[in-house]
């Protein structure tokens, strides 16, 4: 055996040894991120029908009102979602018109 293959079977196993010492952390991670893609999702189901407050999304997405906060100022920082009119002292949000087909 070369010096070339010793050295790929021991990055091999280095890297099988790695994979294993993650895998939890790795799990963990592709839960919060498939959690917070269904998030997005059904505050973005809920904005498709009109525009909505935070309250109101909350309550018909059963996700709690600080959380959809987070996910509505996220979706506005990167454009996807718009402030519309003014209900009292909370804001409507819409969908940005390239968002809502």
């Amino acid at each position: 055996m070369s010096q070339t293959d010793v050295g790929k079977e021991i990055q091999k196993e280095a890297m099988k040894r790695l994979r294993d010492i993650r895998k939890e952390s790795i799990r963990a991670a592709s839960a919060r991120i498939k959690e917070q893609n269904q998030a997005v999702k059904a505050i973005t189901e809920q904005l498709k029908e009109q525009p909505r407050t935070v309250p109101e999304i909350a309550a018909a997405t059963g996700i709690s009102s600080s959380d959809v906060m987070w996910y509505v100022a996220t979706l506005k920082k990167y454009g996807q979602v718009l402030e519309a009119d003014q209900d009292g002292s909370y804001f409507r949000y819409q969908l940005a018109a390239s968002q809502s087909s």
